[in-house]
């Protein structure tokens, strides 16, 4: 089924401001989405939070998260896409403020039976099948996918058309490239990514990079893991 956003996702009454966290073109996509699913809240929308005050986005940069202190009704969307930097904005804000929204785009498909974790995003033509898990914080961008039964960990990204088979897994902070795919039943570890066009085929561990067609594994560039 077609998820409902003026049912399930729509913001409270208690919001008053919406904040897009992020000002890249992640951000000012989020602003279209938000504004897609939310035609009667599209008001709410205030602004950005950025650390580059110099940005050029439609509408005014509010302050830098790192300093920011939310009022009351204020909500954030998290509009990062990059990993390790999306928790750690959203933790700093979390400390003064927990009302982040949830926003699925009304083109998404969402079945009934799945489960979508608190501040994530769902962009258009996003599928989460059966029985699906979102972790908080899943970024699904465009045209991404999950079989049945499949999960993600909290701030997992999925890349435009990324596409984990039934039953497969990504746990916290993992990165999907364009078109990456991780197959049926399989398990990528903490923090590691699939990158652009290939195929994670086995089991990844924690902190790896996976390349290729069938994806080869690596310890990412820097990391340790002893």
């Amino acid at each position: 089924m077609r998820a409902d956003p003026a049912q399930q996702f729509t913001p409270p009454a208690s919001v008053c401001r919406i904040l897009i966290v992020g000002a890249g073109g992640f951000g000012r996509e989020v602003l279209h989405w938000a504004r897609d699913a939310w035609p009667d809240h599209a008001a709410k929308i205030a602004g950005f939070l950025s650390a580059d005050s110099a940005r050029r986005v439609p509408l005014p940069i509010l302050g830098d998260p790192a300093h920011f202190r939310p009022e009351p009704g204020d909500a954030f969307l998290l509009a990062i896409g990059i990993p390790g930097v999306r928790r750690q904005v959203a933790e700093i804000l979390l400390a003064h403020n927990d009302a982040f929204l949830t926003l699925v785009h009304p083109t998404a498909i969402v079945a009934p039976s799945a489960a979508i974790g608190p501040g994530s995003i769902l962009c258009p033509h996003a599928i989460a099948s059966d029985s699906v898990r979102l972790g908080r914080f899943t970024l699904m961008n465009y045209h991404s996918s999950l079989g049945h039964d499949a999960s993600t960990g909290d701030f997992a990204v999925l890349s435009p058309y990324a596409t984990l088979g039934g039953g497969a897994a990504i746990a916290e902070d993992v990165f999907l490239g364009l078109h990456a795919s991780v197959g049926p039943g399989k398990r990528i570890g903490p923090r590691s990514k699939v990158s652009a066009n290939s195929a994670a085929l086995a089991d990844v561990l924690e902190d790896s990079i996976v390349f290729g067609v069938p994806g080869r594994m690596a310890a990412r560039l820097g990391v340790s893991r002893a």
